[in-house]
């Protein structure tokens, strides 16, 4: 694609801290997920501190039909990789005069990879999976939301360290109702005197889910009203191996509800009494945001930006990877002493909104924005 002419490229702002700004979001996704829930909150975080916003993304996707503190600009686009479609999105960017263009997810970044290199646009993106992709190496800044994710961008997609910002998720300061945890369990067919283990993410060999059902295997030979309720599509045995014959085990197959997807995840977190995610690989993971939000105490491995702020024991559980037996004994910890269980329910919400509350959070992405616009036009 030949260099555009000076007419045609993308207009550069100067900035400061104190001015608003004119923010593209690019997201190549279309349904409720990790990506388009960080998204959303980003979005009505970036409106309610003055920016407006233009939002790039799939044609009825789920974004779209979210409410916003304010309106935005919606371009609706399959961002395949055609010439013409490329073109289009961009001229439409470009007549929007925007102070940066932030993108998410693989085919957000290579739109935004040609615009950086063709236009000289001042393009980043959020790193929100660990993928060996050409993108990263050429745009102007990657937030990672992890020291992981940083590590692994570094290592496998050459960024350099002065192009890379960790930056977590942010989270919006939202708490229980009450009314959504009565309503939930009663949908589910749980009674009160049950404790409810929650998990919450398409079940697959990532979010490795079969490490629940281990674990709650242990749990009930202590513990036989504990309940397991999963959330998420599933997958083949292709996609998790033995996660059938284990789910029919006797020991196990009367206390796991098995949900299948639920665009209203968040108010079912609320009708939990811990969050368990057993994740090999994650950058966020959004789901334990949530679930802190809602001082829910979560048990969790060690994987993207838990280990970067959760301190063990006193935010919540943080464990290594495959340690089931460890898990099954702080979540019968937790049955066995409901104060430890909301005081670390509690302190967890006040350590998720000191490290990743709206304000905090957006300052430091305002921060990559205005290097990102000052850089725009050289190869820095």
């Amino acid at each position: 694609m030949p260099a555009a002419p000076a007419s045609t490229r993308f207009p550069h702002h100067a900035t400061d801290r104190d001015s608003a700004m004119r923010v593209v979001h690019i997201v190549a996704h279309k349904g409720i997920n990790g990506v388009t829930t960080s998204c959303r909150t980003l979005i009505s975080a970036q409106q309610r501190h003055g920016h407006e916003i233009m939002l790039v993304t799939m044609p009825g996707g789920w974004l779209t039909k979210q409410d916003f503190p304010k309106p935005l600009e919606i371009i609706e686009s399959h961002l395949k990789t055609r010439p013409r479609e490329i073109a289009r999105v961009g001229y439409l960017i470009r007549d929007w005069n925007p102070t940066v263009i932030h993108c998410h997810a693989s085919k957000a970044n290579k739109y935004g990879l040609v615009y950086r290199v063709v236009a000289g646009s001042p393009v980043l993106t959020t790193a929100h999976a660990r993928k060996r992709q050409l993108p990263f190496a050429f745009l102007r800044a990657v937030i990672a939301p992890s020291t992981q994710t940083a590590q692994f961008h570094r290592r496998n997609n050459l960024v350099p360290a002065a192009k890379i910002a960790v930056i977590p998720h942010p989270i919006s300061d939202v708490i229980s109702s009450g009314t959504a945890r009565a309503k939930c369990r009663e949908e589910l067919g749980l009674s009160e005197d049950e404790f409810v283990i929650g998990m919450v993410g398409a079940v697959d060999k990532r979010k490795n889910q079969i490490d629940g059902l281990r674990i709650l295997e242990k749990v009930l030979s202590r513990h036989p009203h504990a309940r397991l309720v999963v959330v998420g599509n599933r997958g083949g045995e292709g996609t998790m191996p033995g996660w059938a014959e284990l789910l029919a085990r006797p020991s196990v197959r009367d206390s796991v509800i098995l949900t299948g997807h639920r665009d209203d995840a968040v108010s079912l977190i609320e009708s939990f009494d811990t969050l368990l995610s057993t994740s090999r690989i994650e950058e966020g993971p959004i789901v334990v945001l949530e679930a802190m939000a809602l001082e829910r105490p979560i048990v969790s491995y060690a994987v993207g930006m838990v280990p970067d702020f959760v301190r063990d024991g006193t935010d919540g559980f943080v464990l290594s990877v495959d340690d089931v037996g460890g898990a099954a004994e702080r979540i019968c910890q937790l049955i066995e002493d409901p104060d430890l269980r909301e005081r670390i329910g509690k302190q967890g919400r006040l350590r998720l909104l000191q490290e990743c509350g709206e304000r905090k959070i957006i300052e430091q992405i305002d921060a990559v924005y205005e290097r990102v616009a000052r850089a725009a036009g050289t190869w820095k």
